[in-house]
């Protein structure tokens, strides 16, 4: 993947340009096999299993996707383009028609027939990976009920020489600007999670490493937030007293945030209130999920393929990665375990789809 979306080509005539198009996005098929393959099975499963499990029924919806994921990653993605582009012109390309300049820009960008036939099937294989996987969360609830929290807690406690991790790292949440930035760093990753996808998915070449990409966030989601998660059915550290009695080893912790939240409005409290009202009337119907983390997981996929791009690209993804992670548990969504198991799935993942491009090559 290149580290910008749009580079400047020569316009095409409509005719030529309906013609590529219509070959590219064929020709697309092919290379695209194996992700839509992997995006079907998830989608199928999910429907699958949502059929058994008699829980709340959900229907896939293109229009909500597109309304709500594909416009809004578009909106996020191309602001930020526009205002690297407009720093570019400003410091470095100083165009002697700064207007015509930058519509040129933009309009080749929006109109290469080949990202956007990559970019048709990008859509839709993360339409079917996201669909089919919010099917399966809500089977969390459902299936495992939970049960996995206090044997997740004792494994804390022994990695970590008797302490918990949210203990360890209590002077984070103590000081009320650091606990802002992790908070705002957590609250963005969902931009981050469909920015990423929809980057990879409108490249205007199908390289390697948009390929090993998507098959790994394919992976990642099926190996993760499905087989894992509903094995090893948790809710996390911020709901632990609720669910299993009120002596919460997480208790205190839980009381300081409550407390620095009326310092500085802290998002990730409203949040965890919303997904637990949301459960508590419709249990079958929960997007509560702790073991493992696919906060980490996805964050450290996009770390790993941004080690194949600019060096400050990598440094940032770096710096985010960390931010997850911590946030994950200072904020109480998460046990330690639950970062480093999702980190370790990505890395197999990731692994694994590199095998995969290798034996592509031959």
């Amino acid at each position: 993947m290149s580290t910008t979306l749009f580079t400047e080509k020569p316009t095409l005539s409509l005719q030529r340009f309906v013609s590529t198009f219509l070959t590219s996005l064929r020709q697309g098929c092919r290379h695209h096999a194996l992700p839509h393959a992997l995006g079907a099975l998830i989608l199928l499963s999910g429907y699958m299993i949502m059929q058994w499990s008699g829980g709340s029924q959900i229907t896939p919806s293109v229009e909500k996707y597109v309304s709500k994921y594909v416009v809004f990653a578009a909106t996020c993605v191309f602001a930020v383009l526009l205002a690297w582009k407009l720093l570019a012109m400003v410091f470095v390309e100083k165009p002697e028609r700064p207007l015509s300049h930058l519509a040129g820009w933009a309009f080749n960008g929006l109109t290469d027939p080949h990202r956007l036939a990559n970019g048709i099937h990008g859509s839709i294989f993360i339409f079917l990976v996201m669909s089919g996987f919010t099917m399966w969360k809500n089977q969390v609830a459902v299936l495992g009920q939970f049960a996995w929290d206090p044997a997740l807690v004792e494994v804390e406690r022994l990695l970590h020489f008797g302490a918990l991790p949210q203990d360890i790292l209590e002077m984070l949440a103590q000081n009320i600007w650091t606990l802002k930035l992790i908070d705002q760093a957590y609250v963005i990753w969902f931009p981050v999670l469909f920015g990423s996808t929809l980057v990879a998915s409108f490249q205007s070449e199908r390289s390697d490493l948009r390929w090993r990409f998507m098959v790994a966030f394919a992976v990642i989601w099926g190996l993760g937030g499905i087989v894992t998660a509903n094995a090893f059915s948790s809710a996390g550290p911020v709901y632990y007293a609720t669910l299993h009695g009120a002596n919460s080893p997480y208790a205190a912790h839980m009381a300081l945030l409550t407390a620095q939240s009326q310092v500085m409005s802290i998002e990730a409290l409203g949040l965890q209130d919303v997904l637990w009202q949301a459960y508590a009337a419709t249990p079958s119907f929960s997007s509560i999920s702790a073991f493992p983390s696919m906060h980490v997981a996805i964050t450290t996929l996009v770390f790993l393929t941004c080690r194949h791009l600019a060096p400050w690209i990598k440094w940032l993804a770096t710096i985010y990665l960390a931010l997850i992670f911590i946030g994950s548990i200072v904020l109480g969504w998460h046990y330690a375990i639950d970062g480093y198991a999702g980190a370790a799935i990505a890395f197999f993942s990731w692994k694994l789809t590199g095998f995969a491009v290798k034996k592509q090559h031959g």
